[in-house]
């Protein structure tokens, strides 16, 4: 089990922040979340309802500033290179050590989630972030827990989410930029500073997930997947950001499983998250309709380019990024498994 006596380590960090925010708000509702986003300025309604938002310098995930603290038990399991770079435990300190300030006379958000639709093989994730819409971003991602799992919730796994932290010694502790995404595996946590861009609480949950389920016999994969309607002969499409994982799997005659990350156990295919994260660039409605209509009332646009008279979205523009990118709920999708009552699991695969 990935819980263990260092949790309480893992605690420490986050109570101090609790501690000294003027308000701390657990478990908001997506509907909540959606409207203090928009009524404290954090984004803008599209003509559809969805909630529009930028996110600033970084409109794409930072690879090159994601660290992991080196310790004896991750040494030899971590394969060390440019993607997985070593940080020291004293600079990791130094660095955690600014986030003990930024909660400060603020109203930050808790939220009690899971990574994993298997419970056998679920993470328990908390994740704590200074803007409601990164909240809001979470709740789609991640699998929603029901209201008796949050009753009894044990985080296995924090995220401090304070894109507002910048590390302006960066070059002291031999990091890239003033950004970073540095994992403490030890003591189950993650923290997120000088970016606002959400995918990196997302694919944060997926790396801790890389790490912890190939140790109990569990694929982890980047991919999407499908099954017929019956449930059955599940297929699996890997891929590339960008190369039509998400289009190819929202199939009008078979249900999504998930559109990114998966587990593949004993048992069969799970979903790791909750929702979906679809790039908009040329989206079509013609071609991609069931992502067009999930754009509504709940949704979260990124970085698209927007006219505020009119509120419609150029989704045919890439001025801002070609990384457009529009997050929903998985049930948003109507012939998805988890829409028609299912869990978000397959039995095995039989096409990749």
């Amino acid at each position: 089990m990935f819980l263990s006596q260092t949790h309480i380590m893992n605690n420490q960090l986050n109570n101090q922040i609790i501690e000294n925010a003027s308000k701390v708000s657990r478990n908001l509702s997506s509907e909540e979340l959606y409207e203090i986003s928009h009524k404290n300025g954090e984004g803008q309604l599209s003509k559809h309802g969805a909630l529009v938002v930028e996110t600033g310098k970084h409109t794409g995930r930072s690879a090159n500033d994601k660290f992991f603290v080196k310790e004896d038990d991750n040494e030899d399991k971590i394969h060390w290179g440019d993607t997985n770079v070593p940080i020291s435990e004293e600079n990791y300190q130094k660095i955690a050590s600014s986030f003990l300030e930024f909660a400060k006379g603020k109203s930050i958000y808790a939220h009690d989630l899971m990574g994993g639709a298997d419970r056998n093989h679920s993470l328990k994730v908390t994740i704590i972030t200074e803007y409601a819409w990164h909240g809001l971003f979470a709740r789609h991602l991640l699998v929603r827990p029901t209201s008796e799992e949050v009753d009894s919730f044990i985080a296995d796994f924090t995220i401090i989410n304070a894109s507002d932290v910048k590390n302006l010694d960066y070059k002291i502790h031999g990091m890239n930029s003033e950004a970073f995404v540095i994992f403490h595996l030890e003591k189950k946590i993650a923290i997120i500073g000088g970016t606002e861009y959400g995918g990196e609480m997302k694919k944060g949950i997926f790396s801790v997930l890389h790490y912890i389920l190939p140790q109990k016999g569990v694929l982890s994969m980047h991919c999407s997947a499908n099954v017929d309607n019956n449930g059955e002969n599940a297929a699996l499409f890997f891929g590339l950001s960008g190369t039509g994982k998400t289009t190819l799997s929202t199939d009008p005659q078979r249900p999504l499983i998930g559109d990114d990350e998966h587990g593949w156990s004993e048992n069969g295919v799970f979903n790791f998250e909750g929702g979906c994260y679809a790039k908009t660039i040329n989206l079509d409605p013609n071609q991609e309709p069931d992502i067009y209509n999930a754009i509504r009332s709940g949704a979260l646009l990124e970085n698209v380019v927007f006219d505020k008279n009119t509120k419609e979205v150029d989704y045919s523009n890439g001025s801002k990024t070609e990384n457009t990118r529009v997050s929903y709920p998985i049930d948003y999708i109507k012939n998805s498994v988890f829409a028609q009552g299912r869990p978000s699991s397959s039995g095995h695969p039989e096409k990749i």
